[in-house]
């Protein structure tokens, strides 16, 4: 993420896989811990969202991790995301409203809003990684500006996203053409100066 100056300060791992007292989930989508990983899955069969999100809020920070999606799949990260009382659609959901957080897509299926789209703001300038294998990828936030980057490659920059505390959240859809799963593993959060 070159041309943001930054300092790296300490880091942490955001998943605990014995325990989820660090999380608040809500929705239809099932959130397990699978060892070291922290898995999503869409059953058709229950329509619905799921989500899961810190209980920790972060405002400036280096996001990392690994995301593996099957085949078909969808799902999003949430970022800046303000707590309150949220629902499973309209501007209750989250990501959503005037004063909603940021939802960065993950979708191989969407070529209007491929991964690291940052939903209903930019679209991701190129598609990088792909369904069924592990991809990582970095979000960063400071200040105003916003950088993800997949596999290494940058696909998104925005410079005037809202400064504001929130927590840091997953997702999957509220539907879906059929069953998937969606991993995630090796989630470490850092602050920036």
């Amino acid at each position: 993420m070159a041309g943001l100056s930054l300092v790296v300060k300490a880091q942490k791992p955001l998943f605990d896989e014995v325990d989820f007292s660090g999380w608040q989930s809500f929705g239809v989508g099932a959130w397990t811990a699978e060892g070291a990983e922290l898995v999503g899955r869409f059953d058709k069969n229950k329509p619905g969202p799921g989500y899961i999100f810190t209980r920790e809020v972060f405002t400036d920070f280096r996001l990392a991790l690994l995301f593996h999606i099957s085949s078909g799949g969808r799902s999003c990260i949430y970022v800046r995301e303000p707590r309150r009382k949220w629902g499973l659609d309209g501007e209750n959901r989250p990501g959503s409203g005037p004063s909603g957080g940021y939802e960065v897509l993950i979708d191989y299926q969407d070529r209007d809003n491929p991964t690291g789209t940052i939903s209903n703001i930019q679209k991701s300038k190129r598609l990088v990684g792909s369904e069924a294998k592990w991809n990582e990828m970095e979000i960063l936030c400071k200040g105003s500006e916003i950088r993800i980057s997949v596999a290494g490659q940058s696909v998104n920059r925005f410079n005037q996203l809202r400064v504001q505390p929130g927590v840091i959240g997953f997702a999957v859809p509220g539907t879906a053409s059929q069953d998937f799963v969606v991993r995630f593993r090796n989630i470490v959060i850092s602050s920036v100066a």
